[in-house]
């Protein structure tokens, strides 16, 4: 029996290396403009963020598209296993951590502003892969990255069926969770549909500088970021 997505004509595939370039372009074009904390700290385009962050992401094989009749991308949801045994990128995540003034200087100037504030935030939060392995009891995490659907698309609950279709694969590929981190109020009702434990939060009112000053100033009507974990 066909589905509502397939009645519309609406196919769900996995991410292979040739459309990475293509869902790229859609990503810049359909969730940084509109993510809270890219939008406050006026993120642009730079290769930092497409290579380590959407690419070395889509590379692991499980990460999907929607794609609507005629094949343009509609909707993407990002995601990652993170293994145990990979203590290398584990060296260089910590390092970025608690180095910053070393690990950051290769990167953009506007990386290198950013960063900082970030790092400051998911320290706040708590939000740490690595540190789910024992707590969890597991050795294989799929940490989501990004979901997102192209509002000029008009397809409701798209983003909650790339979750439901990229769990599902993570399971199948040995990940025993899924981890997230998650910044707008949109994707938060996703998580909470689909049974996901919120772990923490960070109110973004509440974000502010030694002198009071809101890190993140552009946030509209996302109200925090969360972290939270489900069992696969």
């Amino acid at each position: 029996m066909e589905n509502i997505f397939e009645k519309q004509g609406i196919q769900f595939k996995i991410i292979t290396n040739e459309m990475i370039p293509s869902v790229v372009d859609f990503m810049w074009e359909n969730f940084f403009p509109d993510e809270p904390i890219n939008r406050s700290l006026g993120g642009t385009r730079n290769w930092v963020v497409d290579d380590f962050y959407l690419i070395d992401t889509m590379k692991d094989g499980t990460s999907m598209v929607a794609l609507d009749k005629d094949g343009n991308i509609i909707g993407a949801r990002l995601g990652i296993r993170q293994m145990r045994s990979k203590w290398v990128k584990w060296i260089f995540d910590r390092m970025i951590v608690y180095l910053p003034q070393w690990s950051l200087f290769w990167m953009p100037s506007e990386v290198q502003s950013q960063m900082p504030i970030m790092i400051k935030l998911f320290t706040l939060l708590g939000y740490n892969v690595w540190k789910m392995f024992d707590e969890l009891g597991c050795d294989m995490i799929y940490e989501d990255k990004a979901v997102c659907s192209a509002r000029s698309a008009g397809v409701r609950g798209l983003g909650t069926e790339l979750c439901k279709r990229t769990e599902n694969l993570a399971k199948e590929m040995g990940c025993t969770h899924t981890y997230a981190c998650v910044t707008g109020k949109y994707s938060r009702k996703i998580f909470e549909k689909l049974g996901h434990t919120i772990l923490s939060e960070v109110v973004y009112a509440d974000f502010k500088d030694e002198n009071g000053e809101l890190y993140l100033k552009d946030t509209r009507e996302h109200l925090s970021v969360i972290s939270c974990v489900k069992e696969l």
